[in-house]
Protein backbone atom coordinates (compact mmCIF):
# COMPACT_ATOMS: atom_id res chain seq x y z
CA UNK A 1 0.00 0.00 0.00
CA UNK A 2 2.77 2.44 0.65
CA UNK A 3 4.47 2.22 -2.98
CA UNK A 4 0.96 3.12 -4.35
CA UNK A 5 1.13 6.22 -4.63
CA UNK A 6 4.20 6.64 -6.00
CA UNK A 7 3.25 4.19 -8.76
CA UNK A 8 0.02 6.64 -9.27
CA UNK A 9 2.41 9.84 -9.79
CA UNK A 10 5.02 8.13 -12.34
CA UNK A 11 1.52 7.00 -14.32
CA UNK A 12 0.31 10.69 -14.22
CA UNK A 13 3.53 11.52 -15.39
CA UNK A 14 3.74 9.21 -18.17
CA UNK A 15 -0.16 10.55 -19.30
CA UNK A 16 1.49 14.08 -18.96
CA UNK A 17 4.13 12.98 -21.25
CA UNK A 18 1.77 11.32 -23.79
CA UNK A 19 -0.94 14.84 -23.88
CA UNK A 20 2.41 16.78 -24.67
CA UNK A 21 3.68 14.20 -27.01
CA UNK A 22 1.55 12.32 -28.90
CA UNK A 23 -0.28 15.39 -30.52
CA UNK A 24 3.51 16.50 -31.94
CA UNK A 25 3.65 12.29 -33.30
CA UNK A 26 0.64 12.47 -35.03
CA UNK A 27 1.23 15.96 -36.92
CA UNK A 28 4.94 14.38 -37.71
CA UNK A 29 3.49 11.41 -39.23
CA UNK A 30 0.29 12.67 -40.80
CA UNK A 31 0.76 9.75 -43.39
CA UNK A 32 1.40 6.79 -41.51
CA UNK A 33 -1.39 4.09 -41.37
CA UNK A 34 -4.07 6.68 -43.23
CA UNK A 35 -5.18 8.35 -45.74
CA UNK A 36 -3.87 11.71 -47.21
CA UNK A 37 -6.52 13.37 -48.56
CA UNK A 38 -5.59 15.66 -51.52
CA UNK A 39 -7.98 18.72 -52.14
CA UNK A 40 -6.34 20.74 -53.41
CA UNK A 41 -3.20 22.13 -55.70
CA UNK A 42 -1.88 23.06 -52.24
CA UNK A 43 -1.80 19.61 -50.95
CA UNK A 44 0.06 18.54 -53.63
CA UNK A 45 2.89 21.06 -53.30
CA UNK A 46 3.83 19.78 -49.97
CA UNK A 47 5.14 16.66 -52.13
CA UNK A 48 8.11 15.86 -49.37
CA UNK A 49 4.88 14.29 -46.74
CA UNK A 50 3.83 12.34 -49.79
CA UNK A 51 7.40 10.92 -50.86
CA UNK A 52 9.49 10.61 -48.13
CA UNK A 53 9.08 8.86 -44.85
CA UNK A 54 6.54 6.44 -43.92
CA UNK A 55 3.83 5.47 -46.87
CA UNK A 56 0.54 6.41 -46.62
CA UNK A 57 -1.90 3.73 -46.17
CA UNK A 58 -3.97 5.54 -49.80
CA UNK A 59 -4.32 8.56 -51.50
CA UNK A 60 -7.22 10.01 -52.12
CA UNK A 61 -8.13 12.85 -54.24
CA UNK A 62 -11.02 14.98 -53.77
CA UNK A 63 -10.39 18.55 -55.91
CA UNK A 64 -13.24 19.02 -58.64
CA UNK A 65 -10.64 20.50 -60.57
CA UNK A 66 -8.36 18.20 -62.78
CA UNK A 67 -4.98 18.09 -62.11
CA UNK A 68 -2.25 19.66 -64.52
CA UNK A 69 0.33 17.88 -66.04
CA UNK A 70 2.80 18.83 -63.56
CA UNK A 71 0.28 17.48 -60.68
CA UNK A 72 0.00 14.25 -62.47
CA UNK A 73 3.57 13.61 -62.36
CA UNK A 74 3.84 13.96 -58.55
CA UNK A 75 0.71 11.94 -58.45
CA UNK A 76 2.33 9.45 -60.32
CA UNK A 77 5.54 9.24 -57.91
CA UNK A 78 2.52 9.31 -54.86
CA UNK A 79 1.10 6.23 -56.26
CA UNK A 80 4.18 4.22 -56.10
CA UNK A 81 3.97 4.46 -52.76
CA UNK A 82 0.18 3.42 -52.46
CA UNK A 83 -3.17 2.90 -53.79
CA UNK A 84 -4.65 6.09 -55.50
CA UNK A 85 -8.73 6.66 -55.01
CA UNK A 86 -10.20 9.21 -57.46
CA UNK A 87 -13.68 11.32 -56.72
CA UNK A 88 -13.98 11.81 -60.51
CA UNK A 89 -17.18 14.52 -60.63
CA UNK A 90 -20.69 13.32 -61.63
CA UNK A 91 -21.11 13.53 -65.31
CA UNK A 92 -17.51 12.66 -66.11
CA UNK A 93 -17.34 9.83 -68.85
CA UNK A 94 -13.91 8.24 -68.91
CA UNK A 95 -12.18 5.35 -71.02
CA UNK A 96 -8.07 4.08 -70.10
CA UNK A 97 -6.88 2.40 -73.04
CA UNK A 98 -3.33 0.30 -72.89
CA UNK A 99 -1.37 -2.09 -75.32
CA UNK A 100 0.69 -4.71 -75.00
CA UNK A 101 3.86 -3.79 -73.60
CA UNK A 102 5.66 -5.09 -76.37
CA UNK A 103 3.77 -6.67 -79.70
CA UNK A 104 5.48 -7.94 -82.29
CA UNK A 105 4.51 -7.81 -86.14
CA UNK A 106 2.05 -10.16 -87.21
CA UNK A 107 1.34 -11.29 -83.57
CA UNK A 108 -1.28 -11.31 -81.64
CA UNK A 109 -1.62 -8.86 -79.04
CA UNK A 110 -4.29 -7.11 -77.18
CA UNK A 111 -5.64 -3.16 -76.53
CA UNK A 112 -7.21 -3.45 -73.09
CA UNK A 113 -9.90 -0.77 -72.10
CA UNK A 114 -11.78 0.19 -68.64
CA UNK A 115 -14.45 2.67 -69.01
CA UNK A 116 -16.65 5.01 -66.23
CA UNK A 117 -19.79 6.40 -66.79
CA UNK A 118 -23.22 6.04 -64.98
CA UNK A 119 -24.10 3.09 -63.08
CA UNK A 120 -25.64 0.49 -65.18
CA UNK A 121 -25.21 2.13 -68.30
CA UNK A 122 -23.92 0.24 -71.41
CA UNK A 123 -21.67 1.86 -73.56
CA UNK A 124 -20.57 0.42 -77.05
CA UNK A 125 -16.41 0.78 -77.22
CA UNK A 126 -15.28 1.15 -80.58
CA UNK A 127 -11.77 0.18 -81.78
CA UNK A 128 -10.31 2.28 -84.30
CA UNK A 129 -6.50 1.58 -85.95
CA UNK A 130 -4.91 4.27 -88.76
CA UNK A 131 -8.62 6.12 -88.71
CA UNK A 132 -10.91 3.50 -89.39
CA UNK A 133 -13.03 1.58 -86.80
CA UNK A 134 -12.12 -2.06 -86.84
CA UNK A 135 -13.95 -3.48 -84.01
CA UNK A 136 -16.69 -3.02 -81.29
CA UNK A 137 -17.91 -4.48 -78.18
CA UNK A 138 -20.96 -3.76 -75.88
CA UNK A 139 -20.27 -3.47 -72.24
CA UNK A 140 -22.07 -3.26 -69.22
CA UNK A 141 -21.33 -0.52 -66.17
CA UNK A 142 -21.99 -2.36 -63.00
CA UNK A 143 -23.26 -0.43 -59.60
CA UNK A 144 -19.67 1.39 -59.46
CA UNK A 145 -20.25 3.17 -63.01
CA UNK A 146 -16.99 1.01 -64.46
CA UNK A 147 -16.49 -1.79 -67.61
CA UNK A 148 -13.49 -3.92 -68.74
CA UNK A 149 -12.87 -5.35 -71.80
CA UNK A 150 -9.98 -5.98 -74.62
CA UNK A 151 -9.84 -6.06 -78.17
CA UNK A 152 -7.08 -8.96 -79.87
CA UNK A 153 -5.21 -7.01 -82.45
CA UNK A 154 -2.22 -7.84 -85.06
CA UNK A 155 -0.29 -5.19 -86.03
CA UNK A 156 0.97 -5.68 -89.68
CA UNK A 157 4.16 -3.89 -89.65
CA UNK A 158 7.05 -2.96 -87.13
CA UNK A 159 7.12 0.79 -85.82
CA UNK A 160 4.91 3.03 -83.39
CA UNK A 161 1.43 1.90 -83.78
CA UNK A 162 -1.62 3.89 -81.53
CA UNK A 163 -5.15 2.76 -81.53
CA UNK A 164 -8.11 4.62 -80.74
CA UNK A 165 -10.62 3.32 -77.91
CA UNK A 166 -14.28 5.56 -78.04
CA UNK A 167 -17.41 4.86 -75.60
CA UNK A 168 -20.51 5.86 -76.51
CA UNK A 169 -22.98 5.58 -73.87
CA UNK A 170 -26.80 4.59 -74.06
CA UNK A 171 -28.04 7.52 -71.66
CA UNK A 172 -25.55 9.73 -74.15
CA UNK A 173 -21.63 11.05 -73.94
CA UNK A 174 -18.98 9.58 -74.83
CA UNK A 175 -15.03 9.36 -74.57
CA UNK A 176 -12.00 8.32 -75.78
CA UNK A 177 -8.57 6.98 -74.72
CA UNK A 178 -5.61 6.47 -77.12
CA UNK A 179 -3.25 3.30 -76.80
CA UNK A 180 -0.09 3.60 -78.16
CA UNK A 181 3.19 0.85 -78.29
CA UNK A 182 6.29 0.28 -79.97
CA UNK A 183 5.62 -2.56 -82.09
CA UNK A 184 8.86 -4.66 -82.64
CA UNK A 185 9.72 -6.48 -86.22
CA UNK A 186 9.20 -10.36 -86.14
CA UNK A 187 8.55 -12.96 -88.89
CA UNK A 188 6.42 -15.65 -89.12
CA UNK A 189 6.38 -18.20 -86.02
CA UNK A 190 8.11 -21.30 -86.81
CA UNK A 191 6.58 -23.88 -84.90
CA UNK A 192 7.42 -28.04 -84.99
CA UNK A 193 4.34 -30.21 -84.35
CA UNK A 194 5.46 -33.26 -82.77
CA UNK A 195 2.37 -36.19 -83.16
CA UNK A 196 1.62 -39.63 -82.68
CA UNK A 197 0.00 -42.35 -85.03
CA UNK A 198 -1.60 -39.66 -87.85
CA UNK A 199 -5.12 -38.38 -86.82
CA UNK A 200 -7.85 -36.00 -87.56
CA UNK A 201 -6.19 -33.73 -84.83
CA UNK A 202 -3.03 -33.75 -85.72
CA UNK A 203 -4.11 -33.28 -89.67
CA UNK A 204 -5.58 -29.95 -88.95
CA UNK A 205 -3.89 -28.58 -86.44
CA UNK A 206 -1.09 -28.40 -89.02
CA UNK A 207 -3.61 -27.46 -91.74
CA UNK A 208 -4.60 -24.60 -89.66
CA UNK A 209 -1.52 -23.49 -88.92
CA UNK A 210 -0.28 -23.60 -92.44
CA UNK A 211 -3.18 -21.20 -93.48
CA UNK A 212 -2.39 -18.90 -90.95
CA UNK A 213 0.77 -17.90 -91.96
CA UNK A 214 3.24 -19.94 -89.51
CA UNK A 215 5.61 -21.87 -90.77
CA UNK A 216 5.41 -25.65 -89.74
CA UNK A 217 7.48 -28.72 -89.74
CA UNK A 218 6.11 -31.53 -88.05
CA UNK A 219 7.21 -35.09 -86.94
CA UNK A 220 4.37 -37.92 -87.18
CA UNK A 221 5.39 -41.26 -85.02
CA UNK A 222 4.42 -44.28 -87.34
CA UNK A 223 5.24 -46.89 -84.63
CA UNK A 224 8.47 -49.42 -83.72
CA UNK A 225 10.53 -46.27 -83.51
CA UNK A 226 9.55 -44.94 -87.07
CA UNK A 227 8.53 -41.64 -87.98
CA UNK A 228 7.96 -39.31 -90.73
CA UNK A 229 9.43 -35.41 -90.51
CA UNK A 230 8.51 -32.94 -92.60
CA UNK A 231 10.17 -29.53 -93.02
CA UNK A 232 12.99 -29.82 -91.21
CA UNK A 233 11.42 -31.94 -88.33
CA UNK A 234 12.95 -34.53 -86.08
CA UNK A 235 14.32 -35.09 -82.76
CA UNK A 236 14.23 -32.45 -80.00
CA UNK A 237 17.47 -31.19 -79.70
CA UNK A 238 18.88 -28.25 -78.10
CA UNK A 239 20.35 -27.46 -81.91
CA UNK A 240 17.14 -27.99 -83.65
CA UNK A 241 15.27 -25.62 -80.85
CA UNK A 242 17.38 -22.91 -81.61
CA UNK A 243 15.37 -22.77 -84.96
CA UNK A 244 12.24 -22.36 -83.74
CA UNK A 245 9.73 -19.95 -81.94
CA UNK A 246 7.23 -22.91 -80.22
CA UNK A 247 6.70 -26.24 -79.82
CA UNK A 248 2.90 -28.30 -80.00
CA UNK A 249 3.20 -31.63 -78.70
CA UNK A 250 0.27 -33.70 -79.36
CA UNK A 251 -2.04 -36.34 -77.94
CA UNK A 252 -0.10 -39.73 -78.04
CA UNK A 253 2.99 -38.11 -79.66
CA UNK A 254 6.32 -39.75 -78.06
CA UNK A 255 8.56 -37.67 -75.87
CA UNK A 256 11.42 -39.25 -74.21
CA UNK A 257 12.52 -38.28 -71.11
CA UNK A 258 15.51 -36.41 -72.09
CA UNK A 259 13.54 -34.87 -74.73
CA UNK A 260 11.18 -33.49 -72.05
CA UNK A 261 14.02 -31.92 -70.38
CA UNK A 262 15.65 -30.54 -73.14
CA UNK A 263 12.05 -28.79 -73.96
CA UNK A 264 12.08 -27.59 -70.35
CA UNK A 265 15.33 -26.04 -70.10
CA UNK A 266 14.80 -24.16 -74.04
CA UNK A 267 11.40 -22.75 -72.81
CA UNK A 268 13.34 -21.18 -69.99
CA UNK A 269 15.90 -19.64 -72.28
CA UNK A 270 12.46 -18.14 -73.51
CA UNK A 271 10.61 -20.57 -75.94
CA UNK A 272 7.03 -21.36 -76.15
CA UNK A 273 6.14 -25.32 -75.74
CA UNK A 274 2.36 -26.32 -75.59
CA UNK A 275 1.80 -30.06 -74.38
CA UNK A 276 -1.68 -31.71 -74.81
CA UNK A 277 -3.69 -34.67 -74.09
CA UNK A 278 -1.89 -37.40 -71.84
CA UNK A 279 1.16 -34.84 -71.70
CA UNK A 280 -0.79 -31.76 -69.96
CA UNK A 281 0.12 -33.43 -66.63
CA UNK A 282 3.68 -33.36 -67.64
CA UNK A 283 5.74 -32.49 -64.33
CA UNK A 284 8.88 -31.33 -66.04
CA UNK A 285 6.77 -28.41 -67.53
CA UNK A 286 5.55 -27.56 -63.74
CA UNK A 287 2.19 -27.01 -65.28
CA UNK A 288 -0.87 -29.11 -63.80
CA UNK A 289 -1.19 -32.44 -62.44
CA UNK A 290 -2.47 -35.19 -64.61
CA UNK A 291 -6.15 -36.18 -65.27
CA UNK A 292 -7.89 -39.38 -64.32
CA UNK A 293 -9.26 -40.55 -67.64
CA UNK A 294 -10.52 -39.54 -70.72
CA UNK A 295 -13.86 -38.22 -71.39
CA UNK A 296 -16.13 -35.91 -73.83
CA UNK A 297 -16.59 -32.53 -72.94
CA UNK A 298 -18.94 -30.31 -74.96
CA UNK A 299 -17.89 -27.14 -76.02
CA UNK A 300 -21.00 -25.29 -74.44
CA UNK A 301 -19.76 -26.67 -71.00
CA UNK A 302 -15.91 -25.10 -71.70
CA UNK A 303 -15.92 -21.81 -69.51
CA UNK A 304 -12.95 -19.38 -70.84
CA UNK A 305 -10.90 -16.88 -68.80
CA UNK A 306 -8.20 -15.66 -71.22
CA UNK A 307 -5.59 -12.89 -71.40
CA UNK A 308 -6.99 -10.79 -74.27
CA UNK A 309 -4.59 -11.80 -76.86
CA UNK A 310 -5.88 -15.27 -77.23
CA UNK A 311 -8.91 -16.35 -78.70
CA UNK A 312 -11.26 -19.21 -77.02
CA UNK A 313 -13.27 -21.87 -78.84
CA UNK A 314 -16.86 -21.24 -80.08
CA UNK A 315 -19.46 -22.17 -77.81
CA UNK A 316 -20.78 -25.01 -79.78
CA UNK A 317 -22.60 -28.57 -78.90
CA UNK A 318 -19.57 -30.26 -80.38
CA UNK A 319 -18.48 -32.92 -78.40
CA UNK A 320 -14.82 -34.08 -77.96
CA UNK A 321 -12.62 -35.85 -76.44
CA UNK A 322 -10.22 -34.30 -73.64
CA UNK A 323 -8.27 -35.74 -70.61
CA UNK A 324 -8.96 -32.73 -68.40
CA UNK A 325 -6.31 -31.84 -65.49
CA UNK A 326 -6.15 -31.65 -62.41
CA UNK A 327 -4.54 -29.35 -59.56
CA UNK A 328 -2.46 -27.12 -61.11
CA UNK A 329 0.65 -25.87 -59.82
CA UNK A 330 1.65 -22.22 -58.55
CA UNK A 331 2.25 -19.68 -61.21
CA UNK A 332 -0.27 -21.45 -63.35
CA UNK A 333 -2.92 -19.76 -64.98
CA UNK A 334 -6.13 -21.85 -65.77
CA UNK A 335 -7.41 -20.37 -69.04
CA UNK A 336 -10.49 -22.50 -69.62
CA UNK A 337 -12.49 -25.48 -67.52
CA UNK A 338 -15.49 -28.21 -67.65
CA UNK A 339 -17.04 -29.79 -64.78
CA UNK A 340 -14.73 -32.95 -65.49
CA UNK A 341 -11.75 -30.11 -64.94
CA UNK A 342 -9.34 -27.78 -66.59
CA UNK A 343 -9.05 -27.84 -69.99
CA UNK A 344 -6.07 -24.97 -70.75
CA UNK A 345 -3.68 -24.35 -68.51
CA UNK A 346 -1.11 -21.27 -68.95
CA UNK A 347 2.09 -20.06 -67.03
CA UNK A 348 5.37 -18.20 -67.58
CA UNK A 349 8.39 -20.22 -67.56
CA UNK A 350 11.54 -19.00 -66.57
CA UNK A 351 11.94 -16.35 -70.24
CA UNK A 352 9.62 -18.82 -71.86
CA UNK A 353 6.23 -19.69 -72.05
CA UNK A 354 4.39 -22.93 -71.43
CA UNK A 355 0.73 -24.35 -71.97
CA UNK A 356 -0.74 -27.53 -71.36
CA UNK A 357 -4.30 -28.40 -73.28
CA UNK A 358 -6.76 -30.80 -72.14
CA UNK A 359 -8.83 -31.45 -75.46
CA UNK A 360 -7.65 -33.89 -78.25
CA UNK A 361 -10.39 -33.35 -80.75
CA UNK A 362 -10.72 -29.75 -81.45
CA UNK A 363 -10.63 -30.46 -85.08
CA UNK A 364 -14.74 -31.13 -84.26
CA UNK A 365 -15.52 -27.05 -83.84
CA UNK A 366 -13.99 -27.05 -87.51
CA UNK A 367 -15.01 -30.02 -89.51
CA UNK A 368 -18.45 -30.61 -87.22
CA UNK A 369 -19.43 -27.15 -86.30
CA UNK A 370 -18.28 -25.66 -89.46
CA UNK A 371 -16.33 -22.68 -87.26
CA UNK A 372 -13.00 -22.80 -89.35
CA UNK A 373 -12.12 -19.49 -88.82
CA UNK A 374 -12.55 -19.51 -85.41
CA UNK A 375 -10.46 -22.69 -85.05
CA UNK A 376 -7.96 -21.21 -86.85
CA UNK A 377 -7.66 -18.07 -84.60
CA UNK A 378 -8.02 -20.49 -81.54
CA UNK A 379 -4.34 -22.31 -82.94
CA UNK A 380 -3.26 -19.07 -84.17
CA UNK A 381 -3.38 -16.96 -81.05
CA UNK A 382 -2.04 -19.40 -78.93
CA UNK A 383 1.29 -20.03 -80.98
CA UNK A 384 1.39 -16.06 -80.51
CA UNK A 385 0.85 -16.29 -77.20
CA UNK A 386 3.70 -19.00 -76.75
CA UNK A 387 6.27 -17.66 -79.70
CA UNK A 388 5.73 -13.76 -78.89
CA UNK A 389 8.06 -14.37 -74.38
CA UNK A 390 10.54 -11.99 -74.06
CA UNK A 391 13.78 -14.33 -74.89
CA UNK A 392 16.22 -11.13 -75.04
CA UNK A 393 19.25 -11.36 -72.45
CA UNK A 394 18.93 -7.06 -72.31
CA UNK A 395 15.69 -5.23 -72.38
CA UNK A 396 14.63 -1.65 -72.55
CA UNK A 397 10.87 -0.56 -70.77
CA UNK A 398 9.23 2.65 -70.11
CA UNK A 399 6.41 2.68 -67.92
CA UNK A 400 4.14 5.26 -69.82
CA UNK A 401 4.74 5.23 -73.58
CA UNK A 402 2.83 8.49 -73.60
CA UNK A 403 2.67 12.01 -72.01
CA UNK A 404 3.18 15.75 -72.21
CA UNK A 405 6.74 17.53 -72.98
CA UNK A 406 8.65 18.96 -70.24
CA UNK A 407 8.49 16.38 -68.18
CA UNK A 408 11.51 13.79 -67.45
CA UNK A 409 10.44 10.23 -67.83
CA UNK A 410 12.46 7.25 -66.59
CA UNK A 411 14.29 4.41 -68.95
CA UNK A 412 14.92 0.78 -67.53
CA UNK A 413 17.07 -1.55 -68.81
CA UNK A 414 16.89 -4.96 -67.32
CA UNK A 415 19.69 -7.73 -67.69
CA UNK A 416 19.12 -10.95 -67.21
CA UNK A 417 22.16 -12.66 -68.40
CA UNK A 418 23.50 -13.21 -64.67
CA UNK A 419 26.68 -11.80 -65.74
CA UNK A 420 27.17 -8.89 -63.12
CA UNK A 421 30.60 -7.97 -64.65
CA UNK A 422 29.15 -8.11 -68.52
CA UNK A 423 29.14 -4.64 -69.28
CA UNK A 424 25.67 -2.70 -71.01
CA UNK A 425 25.60 -1.01 -74.03
CA UNK A 426 24.73 2.66 -74.45
CA UNK A 427 21.28 3.61 -74.45
CA UNK A 428 20.88 5.96 -77.78
CA UNK A 429 17.52 8.19 -78.26
CA UNK A 430 16.43 9.78 -81.28
CA UNK A 431 14.33 12.66 -80.62
CA UNK A 432 11.60 14.01 -83.54
CA UNK A 433 13.48 15.57 -86.40
CA UNK A 434 16.51 13.45 -86.00
CA UNK A 435 19.07 14.17 -83.29
CA UNK A 436 20.57 11.51 -81.29
CA UNK A 437 21.73 11.88 -77.20
CA UNK A 438 23.62 8.48 -75.60
CA UNK A 439 21.63 8.35 -71.91
CA UNK A 440 23.65 7.78 -69.09
CA UNK A 441 23.10 4.29 -67.10
CA UNK A 442 23.29 3.53 -63.73
CA UNK A 443 22.86 0.96 -61.54
CA UNK A 444 20.03 -0.18 -59.11
CA UNK A 445 22.01 -0.69 -56.24
CA UNK A 446 18.63 -2.81 -54.53
CA UNK A 447 17.96 -4.62 -57.38
CA UNK A 448 20.39 -7.06 -59.77
CA UNK A 449 20.68 -6.90 -62.96
CA UNK A 450 18.17 -2.96 -62.87
CA UNK A 451 19.60 0.05 -64.54
CA UNK A 452 18.51 3.53 -64.63
CA UNK A 453 18.16 6.25 -67.01
CA UNK A 454 15.75 9.07 -68.38
CA UNK A 455 15.34 12.21 -70.34
CA UNK A 456 13.35 14.92 -70.33
CA UNK A 457 10.77 15.60 -74.08
CA UNK A 458 11.57 18.95 -75.12
CA UNK A 459 9.16 19.05 -78.13
CA UNK A 460 6.51 17.15 -79.27
CA UNK A 461 6.51 14.09 -81.58
CA UNK A 462 8.21 10.66 -80.99
CA UNK A 463 11.12 9.30 -79.04
CA UNK A 464 12.93 5.91 -80.39
CA UNK A 465 15.10 4.24 -77.62
CA UNK A 466 17.65 1.24 -78.38
CA UNK A 467 21.27 0.22 -77.77
CA UNK A 468 23.77 0.94 -79.56
CA UNK A 469 24.24 -0.21 -83.10
CA UNK A 470 20.71 -1.96 -82.61
CA UNK A 471 17.08 -1.30 -84.26
CA UNK A 472 14.98 0.42 -81.34
CA UNK A 473 12.78 -1.15 -78.47
CA UNK A 474 11.16 1.14 -77.48
CA UNK A 475 9.80 4.63 -77.71
CA UNK A 476 7.31 7.51 -76.38
CA UNK A 477 5.16 10.37 -77.69
CA UNK A 478 5.32 13.52 -76.46
CA UNK A 479 2.30 15.55 -76.83
CA UNK A 480 1.66 18.99 -75.79
CA UNK A 481 1.84 20.26 -72.21
CA UNK A 482 -1.43 21.52 -71.62
CA UNK A 483 -3.63 18.28 -71.51
CA UNK A 484 -7.97 18.90 -72.37
CA UNK A 485 -9.49 17.75 -68.73
CA UNK A 486 -11.05 15.09 -69.83
CA UNK A 487 -7.69 13.62 -70.62
CA UNK A 488 -6.89 14.82 -67.16
CA UNK A 489 -9.63 12.94 -65.73
CA UNK A 490 -8.61 9.68 -67.99
CA UNK A 491 -4.84 9.79 -67.40
CA UNK A 492 -6.09 10.23 -63.65
CA UNK A 493 -8.07 7.00 -63.59
CA UNK A 494 -5.48 4.84 -65.43
CA UNK A 495 -2.77 6.25 -62.67
CA UNK A 496 -5.59 5.04 -60.01
CA UNK A 497 -6.35 1.82 -61.40
CA UNK A 498 -2.16 0.90 -62.01
CA UNK A 499 -1.65 1.62 -58.04
CA UNK A 500 -3.83 -0.39 -56.72
CA UNK A 501 -6.62 1.78 -56.06
CA UNK A 502 -9.63 3.11 -58.52
CA UNK A 503 -11.97 5.41 -59.61
CA UNK A 504 -15.08 5.79 -56.94
CA UNK A 505 -18.23 8.16 -56.37
CA UNK A 506 -17.60 11.06 -54.79
CA UNK A 507 -20.25 10.47 -51.74
CA UNK A 508 -18.20 6.92 -51.57
CA UNK A 509 -14.91 7.46 -51.51
CA UNK A 510 -14.84 8.60 -47.64
CA UNK A 511 -16.57 5.31 -47.18
CA UNK A 512 -13.65 3.20 -49.21
CA UNK A 513 -10.90 5.05 -47.71
CA UNK A 514 -11.65 4.22 -44.69
CA UNK A 515 -12.74 1.07 -44.66
CA UNK A 516 -9.19 0.52 -45.89
CA UNK A 517 -7.32 2.24 -42.70
CA UNK A 518 -10.02 0.95 -40.14
CA UNK A 519 -7.43 -0.60 -37.11
CA UNK A 520 -4.62 0.98 -38.82
CA UNK A 521 -1.36 1.37 -36.75
CA UNK A 522 -2.18 5.17 -36.63
CA UNK A 523 -5.78 5.69 -36.73
CA UNK A 524 -7.85 8.39 -34.40
CA UNK A 525 -5.57 10.35 -31.61
CA UNK A 526 -6.61 9.94 -28.42
CA UNK A 527 -8.56 12.58 -27.58
CA UNK A 528 -6.76 15.26 -25.23
CA UNK A 529 -10.70 15.45 -23.23
CA UNK A 530 -10.21 11.53 -22.38
CA UNK A 531 -6.61 11.63 -21.47
CA UNK A 532 -7.38 14.96 -19.01
CA UNK A 533 -10.12 12.44 -17.51
CA UNK A 534 -7.39 9.73 -16.98
CA UNK A 535 -5.50 12.14 -15.50
CA UNK A 536 -8.04 13.56 -13.13
CA UNK A 537 -9.03 9.97 -12.17
CA UNK A 538 -5.58 9.16 -10.99
CA UNK A 539 -5.11 12.48 -9.08
CA UNK A 540 -8.44 11.83 -7.26
CA UNK A 541 -7.47 7.88 -6.59
CA UNK A 542 -3.70 9.14 -5.49
CA UNK A 543 -5.29 12.42 -3.10
CA UNK A 544 -8.23 9.55 -1.77
CA UNK A 545 -5.44 6.87 -1.00
CA UNK A 546 -3.27 9.55 1.01
CA UNK A 547 -6.16 10.33 2.87
CA UNK A 548 -6.91 7.08 3.89
CA UNK A 549 -3.22 6.03 4.80
CA UNK A 550 -3.56 9.42 6.91
CA UNK A 551 -0.64 11.19 4.73
CA UNK A 552 -2.75 13.97 3.66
Amino acid sequence: MTRLPGILRALILLLLAAALLLPSFWRASPAAGRAVRIRSAADLGRADSLLAGSPPAALAYESKQPPTAAELETLSAAAERAPLFVAAPEGVRLVEAAATARPLAGRAAAVSFRVRGPAGDSARVYLSDAGANVDSITVAADARGEAAGAFRVRPAAPGWREWRVTARWGRGGSAVGVAGAWVDSAGPPRVLVRAGFPDWEAKFVIRTLEESGVTVASTLALGRGLSVAEGAGGAITPMRLAQLDAVVVLDGAPLAPAEAATLAAWTSRGGGVLVAGDRAGEAGFGLVRGGERAVSVEGTAIRWALPPELAPLPSERVGGEAQPFGAAFAGTMVGASSPAGGVLALRPLGRGRAAALALTETWRWRMEAGRIAEHREFWRSLVDWLASSRSEPLSIQIADVTGPVGVRREVRVYDSRGQASAAVPPIIITRPGGAVDTLRLARDASSPGVFHASFAPAAEGLYTIAFAGERPRAAFRASAAAAPAADAWARLSLLASRSGGRVVSEDSLGRVVDGLTAGGPAGRMPSPALIFGILLALGAAEWAIRRLTGRA
